[in-house]
Order: C-alpha cells, then sequence, then structure tokens
C-alpha cells in the first residue's frame, strides 16, 4: 500500500530520485530518548527518500517568508516492521528531516500519508518546527469507494499551484478529507481554507467526543446501581446527541 499511495502522487519523472536514508539520520535527530532510539532501529525495515518537490522539478514556485519556508517538499517512503508504533515513527521522522515532508509509512498490508506543517523556530531561524501532525486514516485492501476517491485526490497535477506551501496544504486537506470520509461515508474537499479549518476542529471535537461516549457506556456497564445506571442512560444520550452533531459538521 505505501508503493499505492506513492503512485497516486503521479511525480513527473524530473521530480523522483531514489536515495536510502540512513535509520541513524531518524535516530540522531528526531529520537527525543532511548525509547525513540530503540524503535527507530527495530522498527523501520527501510526509509527511502523518492522525489524532491520544488520550482525545477514540478514548476510550482518556492514561497519562503519570516514564518516558514517552502523552497523544497520532501517525499519519503517509510517501511515499519510489524508491530512497530507507526504513528510515533511518522513524529520523529517529521522532527528529524528538516523540509517539509510527505511520508508514506506503514507496511505491505497497509500505508498511510503523514504530514506536518512547519513553521520557522521563534527564536531560531534557522530551525523548524512541527505545529502537528496529520496522519491520514491507513489504507488497506480491499480499496472501497471512499479509499478510491481519496486516492485520485493525490495526483500532484490537479492540487493547489500557487506555490508549494498551497501545495502542501492540498495534501493536508486531502488527508483531513479522508479522515473525515471515514466517518461521514463520503469523501468531499473543503471549499476553501474556512471550510478547512472548522473541519479540522471538527474532526478533533469528534475523536474526544467518541472517547468520552465510549468511556460512559464501560462506566454504565459497570454500574450496578438502578439509580445511578439510569443517571447513566441519560448523560449517554446526550453526549451521543453531541457526537452526532459534530458528525454533521464533517459532511
Amino acid at each position: 500500500m505505501i508503493e499505492t499511495l506513492f503512485d497516486a502522487l503521479a511525480l513527473p519523472p524530473s521530480a523522483q530520485m531514489e536515495r536510502r536514508v540512513p535509520k541513524a539520520l531518524l535516530a540522531d535527530h528526531g529520537a527525543t530518548g532511548a525509547g525513540d532510539r530503540k524503535l527507530v532501529e527495530g522498527g523501520i525495515e527501510r526509509l527511502r527518500w523518492r522525489a524532491s518537490l520544488k520550482p525545477a522539478t514540478i514548476g510550482v514556485p518556492a514561497v519562503a517568508d519570516d514564518a516558514r519556508d517552502y523552497r523544497e517538499i520532501a517525499v519519503l517512503t517509510l517501511e515499519a516492521r510489524d508491530g512497530a508504533n507507526t504513528a510515533r515513527l511518522a513524529k520523529i521522522a517529521h522532527a528529524a528531516i528538516p523540509y517539509p515532508l510527505i511520508l508514506i509509512i506503514g507496511n505491505g498490508a497497509q500505508g498511510m500519508l503523514s504530514l506536518a506543517p512547519k513553521r520557522r523556530h521563534e527564536r531560531q531561524a534557522e530551525r523548524f518546527v512541527a505545529e502537528r501532525l496529520v496522519i491520514a486514516p491507513p489504507l488497506a485492501a480491499p480499496i472501497d469507494a471512499v479509499a478510491d476517491a481519496f486516492i485520485a485526490s493525490l495526483d500532484v497535477a490537479h492540487l493547489p499551484a500557487a506555490d508549494l506551501w498551497s501545495l502542501y496544504e492540498g495534501v493536508i486537506d486531502r488527508a483531513e478529507a479522508f479522515a473525515a470520509a471515514r466517518i461521514t461515508g463520503a469523501f468531499r474537499l473543503p471549499a476553501d481554507a474556512h471550510e478547512a479549518a472548522g473541519r479540522r476542529s471538527a474532526l478533533a471535537s469528534h475523536d474526544g467526543q467518541a472517547r468520552e461516549v465510549a468511556r460512559l457506556r464501560k462506566a454504565a456497564a459497570a454500574e450496578k446501581r438502578l439509580a445511578e445506571r439510569i443517571e447513566f442512560s441519560h448523560t449517554i444520550t446526550r453526549a451521543e446527541a453531541e457526537l452526532r452533531r459534530i458528525t454533521d459538521l464533517l459532511a
């Protein structure tokens, strides 16, 4: 599935490359402790630099200012070993690679797209810090209609092309649209930046509210007192109604 996602970008030959990236790069520059270094050493099968997106390779202008530097976007694939914490590996990779990074991570059975928009460090302009980590839902066989729509949307020729930052935002929009579609059942790109921000907020709220509903149901199932179970029932009803309201915002 890693190759399915890479191929979906439909990158021109001028942008593609094949360079092995040593795991030590992640261990030395992205790991925050012994646990991370152990994960990098034991959890990665292969890490490759597959493409460089810049004006000379894809014809999209660079942009750099006091906040951002999007003169080049790196595309890497990370083949993880079974059982490895892929979300943590993604965070380590984004911290270690100095460029804005489109990371495709997974194993033979599944693949995920990971992104992390970066800003200049407030006091060290040559350093960049990730604003947040965006990981699309895993892609696995069989490919359903929602996953197929997501894959089709990734063609670089159809991404925003005002500059490399807008292109990167476009990939984030597609990852978040896929996450929303896994909840609503329909893949739909946002109409504008305002709608994209609203969807991002709703996704975060949905995740938290879904956990709250699950917590309440578990607590209610363990409760033996009738009066408390009745109260739990009312609380769960309200929590489920709020979850449906948030879900409607994702449609």
